[in-house]
């Protein structure tokens, strides 16, 4: 059953790459290196071809194992090892057949041992090396999703420092030409010294940002750098992003089908049956096992004599081996395997409770900054209004200088607090395709 559910998981997972849903050709590169290139994912795909060199191993178990043997020997004692010499015919008679004498011995033999595997442990073996493997192949799976929502992420993050920039550069030219101003109005005697000093200190503070979010701007491209194992991304900036970033409709929950797309839950999975087996395995231990052993070989004095003839030696048959008295082994074995069978299957629960948890998190954290960022558009709007009739005001007479000076603050504000809702939903809507492993909760178009 376990075995079919993994088998439906695989096929419900959807090999598209998700980060493409955004529209960003430069995303699409950055991710597309990143996970091949990166040290995280490489060291991942180790693991599976030293899993795969293990089930190969454990497949070998099934079929017969051949040694050929080789020796060569000076004996003295003859017939005490097994050697007699034929006394010479004439007068006088010969040596005596056992008396000691020294002579060579050269052998050559080769021997079989095949395990007939009725109920063996060794196809139990084969079939949790084989789940060990499908475990290590959903990890590596699990690296290069968590390695492609960390480009994401931080390309992102280095968007909106991009664009936060670019709000304080505007930001710095329209207060500088409002400084220009105030000091032409000062000097014509529509305004005082205390509005242009005012208006300097605003813009010094402002200017003093810049290079606070370039080195936020450079950090990122520097773990960009990191992820993708490549030194030369952090030394140029990236290309321009597209006009506007694509992101599909959000749905009002969470299907159970997307969850089992995640590699950490079809890896637990896998555990469960690797334990399975090896529960298995350990049970077959105590049933009697049959192996069919073989020799055949030739010895002699000298080169010349291996022919054939009296010296070959050969015998087949099989052999039965059962457990009699273990002192307990097997049997604290069986209860070693099901008690990680147990371990397997509650960390299979806890994955997906988990996995509920970061992509129901991740579905609240989106829509949040979704509204948020409708809000706060909305009160920019406003804002810049407020801007916009005090510098007019101001310039007629009719109001002092600190009532722009708040509005210039309170637009600065929204929009640097707009441009972090922005990167905040791109980020959440990142973690959302990680939490459910490139799906997406789909709504109405």
């Amino acid at each position: 059953m376990m075995f079919s559910i993994l088998l439906l998981c695989t096929f419900v997972a959807d090999p598209a790459s998700w980060w493409q849903s955004y529209g960003d050709p430069v995303l699409t590169d950055l991710v597309e290196r990143a996970t091949q290139q990166n040290l995280d994912v490489k060291s991942a795909l180790a693991r599976v071809a030293e899993a795969r060199a293990l089930t190969r191993q454990s497949k070998s178990a099934l079929a017969p194992s051949i040694n050929a043997n080789a020796s060569a020997q000076q004996l003295r004692g003859g017939f005490q090892n097994g050697i007699i010499r034929i006394p010479e015919s004439g007068p006088g008679g010969g040596a005596s057949l056992i008396s000691p004498f020294e002579t060579g011995l050269i052998a050559g033999s080769s021997d079989m041992r095949w395990e007939l595997s009725f109920w063996g442990p060794n196809i139990k073996q084969l079939d949790a090396t084989r789940s060990d493997t499908l475990a290590q192949e959903e990890a590596a799976n699990e690296v290069r999703l968590i390695v492609a929502a960390e480009v994401a992420r931080t390309y992102f993050d280095y968007r909106g420092a991009e664009q936060q920039l670019e709000i304080l550069e505007r930001n710095r030219v329209r207060q500088a030409d409002l400084l220009e101003l105030t000091r032409q109005r000062a000097s014509a005697g529509l305004a005082t010294q205390l509005d242009v000093d005012r208006q300097s200190a605003a813009l010094s503070s402002l200017a003093a940002e810049i290079p606070r979010m370039e080195f936020r701007k450079q950090t990122q491209l520097n773990r960009l750098a990191v992820l993708l194992s490549d030194r030369d991304v952090a030394r140029s900036p990236l290309p321009p992003p597209p006009a506007q970033w694509r992101i599909p409709n959000l749905g009002e929950g969470i299907d159970s089908a997307l969850l089992l797309r995640r590699p950490d839950v079809r890896a637990a999975q896998a555990r469960i049956l690797s334990a399975m087996a090896r529960s298995k395995a350990a049970r077959s231990e105590l049933y009697p096992r049959v192996i069919l052993t073989g020799l055949a070989g030739r010895q002699a004095t000298n080169v010349a004599g291996l022919s054939l003839g009296g010296g070959n030696f050969f015998g087949i048959g099989p052999q039965l081996v059962l457990p009699v008295f273990t002192g307990g082994r097997l049997r604290a074995n069986i209860d070693a395997s099901d008690a990680r069978l147990e371990q397997a299957r509650i960390s299979y629960e806890n994955e997906l409770l988990a996995a509920f948890q970061e992509a129901e998190d991740a579905i609240a954290a989106y829509r949040t900054e979704q509204v948020r960022l409708v809000r706060l558009t909305d009160a920019l709007a406003a804002a810049q209004s407020a801007l916009k009739l005090s510098e007019d005001v101001y310039q007629a007479g009719v109001a002092d200088f600190l009532g722009v000076l708040d509005a210039q603050r309170q637009v600065l504000e929204l929009e640097q607090a707009i441009a972090e809702a922005r990167t905040s939903a791109q980020v959440q809507s990142v973690l959302l395709f990680k939490a459910l492993a490139g799906g997406w909760p789909a709504g109405e178009s």
